[in-house]
């Protein structure tokens, strides 16, 4: 049985910089706010640094605590600014129309962060509708799925209208998760109908607004910046961050072996006091290293219906499928099997 790699989920310091600007900005003090999750402030200062996704995930839900605001993921979007985006959010802006834009964020969207998988497709023809198209987003770790992705498509809302000059509100908008109580802020952000427990998340548009040249176009500067997000893609792509090495590891280690620092720790060529300094700098300690690593590989393993629950169980590591579908509803709120139907939905309807 083929072990599945775990995707290196981790998030870019210049994206967490928006949501350590944006509490500042509401009287939240930076390093007390990421000594939560045993980060230094100083990592703010490492632009290039990258942190665990999950330790993103962890303070993007204590955010909305401190705050007390539920649309605190709308709120973060609307207020993104291209620095956030990094190398990629200057390359969008150089680019000659919002095809090209929306091809450029799809290929080195992991640069911003490895939270979810970018899409755009065709939408089905619908009756007195101009042909559309919808840019999607699906998450790829269960926690604070409603945040992260109001997050992302107001972001890619206030973004594109910046860079497009354009101020037309999508045609809808779709959301996986349940609706909130109140949608008045969904509805003064976007401006067109907002729908919930939809199989995506997706921004809808017409299609003929991909032909939308933008302001700011300079091919001599797109061109520079392709080259160097093209490097830093395959610097990334070599996963030569500890981080990303332990993942990989732990992967092959979990069935057989189960999850031991120190086994871990030798088969990195470190010591266990190394291994667990450097995964506290990306913001994790080794429990949550085994919980997020398992919880990317079950998700991958579910999507394979000739897969039983007891396999999956053997290759996370898990004694028996009941550890398995305890851990997975902590991580979800939802039992495999619920989670698998809601898949078997998303391939046979891929848009409303």
């Amino acid at each position: 049985m083929e072990i599945a790699e775990p995707l290196a989920s981790s998030v870019s310091v210049a994206y967490l910089q928006g949501l350590v600007d944006f509490l500042q900005r509401r009287g939240v003090e930076p390093a007390a706010f990421l000594a939560r999750v045993q980060l230094p402030v100083t990592i703010l200062a490492q632009r290039d640094q990258r942190i665990a996704a999950s330790a993103y995930l962890e303070l993007l839900g204590q955010a909305v605590e401190l705050t007390g605001d539920p649309d605190l993921g709308l709120h973060l979007g609307e207020a993104v600014r291209p620095g956030y985006y990094g190398v990629l959010g200057y390359l969008v802006m150089s680019c000659a129309t919002l095809a090209d834009a929306l091809h450029r964020q799809a290929r080195y969207a992991s640069l911003v962060g490895n939270l979810g998988r970018v899409g755009l497709a065709d939408e089905p023809p619908r009756a007195g509708l101009e042909p559309q198209v919808a840019h999607s987003w699906e998450p790829l770790l269960p926690q604070q799925q409603r945040q992260i992705s109001e997050e992302t498509l107001a972001g890619w809302t206030t973004f594109g209208r910046w860079v497009s000059g354009l101020d037309i509100p999508p045609t809808e908008v779709r959301f996986q998760h349940p609706a909130p109580p109140d949608i008045g802020e969904h509805q003064r952000i976007f401006r067109c109908p907002v729908l919930f427990d939809q199989v995506d998340n997706a921004l809808v548009f017409p299609k003929r607004l991909l032909a939308t040249p933008l302001g700011q176009a300079d091919a001599q500067v797109r061109r520079m910046l392709d080259a160097y997000a093209d490097r830093l893609l395959g610097e990334l792509r070599q996963g030569p961050h500890v981080l990303d090495r332990a993942r990989l590891e732990l992967a092959r280690q979990l069935p057989e072996q189960g999850a031991d620092l120190e086994r871990l720790a030798q088969a990195l060529a470190l010591s266990a006091r190394t291994l667990q300094r450097r995964l506290r700098e990306a913001g994790l300690s080794f429990s949550q290293l085994v919980d997020e690593t398992r919880q990317q590989l079950v998700l991958h393993y579910l999507r394979d219906p000739a897969l039983e629950l007891a396999d999956i169980a053997f290759l996370v590591g898990f004694s028996e499928p009941g550890s398995l579908a305890r851990a997975f509803r902590r991580w979800t709120g939802q039992s495999p099997g619920e989670y698998r139907r809601h898949l078997s939905l998303i391939s046979e309807d891929p848009a409303p």
